[in-house]
């Protein structure tokens, strides 16, 4: 195919792509030398003009005359109304009517929808007139950004290639998902954000990568490793960021959703609350408590935020569940009372099901509250 000349032009709403040109090469090193961009992409270190001008003149007309990468530059409107280069979307043959898909944006358009429209109409140019079966979505590793917009045009998450990606000499684990020709353009599973929930005291919020230290206190806590034994022992704060990786994992695969639990008048991390194990109706709730904190409400009004937010219906923003329960070992007074004070009703018990941190087996007692029987 010959560049620029064979380059189709494809739109929807504010978004075309089309072929790159010189023009676009203020804004191609604005994005390739944006930190982010720097991070979750090969794009050399220190991009520069020079760079842009052999990537628009060379690498993709390259590309569209071997067939082997169709690379389309994103235009759209950028903040301040002015249409700029915003990116780009490729797809890259891998043969058998098969393509790998590839994107970028810009900065400026980041979060307002450009890249989940640039993949669709690339996706339907793809199967419609390049004849594609099956469309490759690959990224690095807790590429949230990237993989929701994979997640939002209908791509099923096949799981996580370990050391498969290359990144500039390095080998980080790879995620994958696939899209056939005949699936729907969309999600195929739920993706449940983590809002920001105020209360009185405490504030609801995302885990973030400064409550690692407390979150070591806490786990490594003589108290909440008897109860919670399954920790890592000794419990440092590689095993802290693991937990939140997996945390934002399971969000983003539609099992769970997990909150920090921060003191509104300081900010500091003082528990953590979550539904770990979800269904479609009903949810699992557990909880743990900074050693500081305990004794002082906390974990009582925490609960009662997320049951809220778990029975409100998902049109209002909430989870739309009718039923949430919880487990507390027989002697774990502190998180029974926690139960009890938002309403829980105990209607079993589960016998020597968890081992505790003396290396005994505890009796569970278990506890729920249906939708209909809540009264914030």
């Amino acid at each position: 195919m010959r560049f620029p000349d064979d380059v189709p032009t494809l739109s929807s709403g504010d978004v075309t792509l089309r072929a790159h040109r010189l023009d676009d090469l203020d804004a191609m090193v604005e994005q390739c030398v944006d930190p982010v961009s720097v991070q979750w992409t090969t794009v050399p270190l220190g991009f520069t003009r020079d760079n842009a001008v052999e990537f628009a003149s060379k690498t993709v007309p390259q590309g569209w005359e071997s067939g082997h990468e169709l690379a389309f530059a994103i235009e759209s409107t950028h903040p301040g109304g002015k249409r700029r280069f915003s990116g780009t979307v490729s797809l890259v043959d891998r043969g058998g009517r098969r393509a790998e898909i590839a994107f970028g944006a810009h900065p400026a358009v980041r979060g307002r929808g450009v890249m989940t429209t640039s993949v669709n109409l690339l996706l339907d140019w793809g199967f419609a007139e390049r004849g594609l079966e099956t469309v490759l979505w690959m990224a690095n590793k807790d590429n949230y950004a990237s993989r929701r917009i994979a997640w939002r045009t209908g791509f099923t998450f096949a799981g996580t290639a370990r050391r498969w990606m290359d990144h500039r000499g390095d080998y980080p684990d790879g995620w994958g998902a696939t899209l056939h020709r005949d699936d729907s353009r969309e999600p195929k599973s739920a993706w449940y954000d983590v809002p920001v929930i105020a209360g009185d005291r405490v504030t609801l919020r995302a885990l973030a990568e400064k409550d690692a230290p407390a979150i070591v206190e806490a786990c490594s806590d003589e108290r909440t490793r008897h109860w919670l034994a399954a920790m890592p022992d000794p419990y440092t704060e590689q095993d802290a960021s693991e937990y939140m990786q997996s945390s934002a994992a399971r969000s983003a695969g539609g099992e769970g959703v997990n909150w920090a639990v921060a003191d509104n008048a300081t900010a500091a991390f003082l528990a953590n609350v979550g539904l770990p194990r979800m269904g479609r109706t009903d949810a699992e709730i557990g909880y743990w408590t900074h050693p500081a904190a305990r004794g002082r409400g906390v974990m009582t009004e925490a609960v009662a935020l997320v049951v809220r937010h778990a029975f409100i219906d998902v049109a209002d923003g909430g989870l739309g569940l009718r039923r949430v329960w919880l487990k507390a070992a027989v002697g774990n007074t502190a998180s029974q009372q926690v139960a009890r004070a938002n309403g829980f009703t105990e209607y079993g018990r589960e016998r020597k099901s968890e081992r505790l941190g003396d290396g005994s087996y505890g009796d569970m007692l278990l506890f729920d509250l249906l939708a209909s029987e809540h009264h914030p």
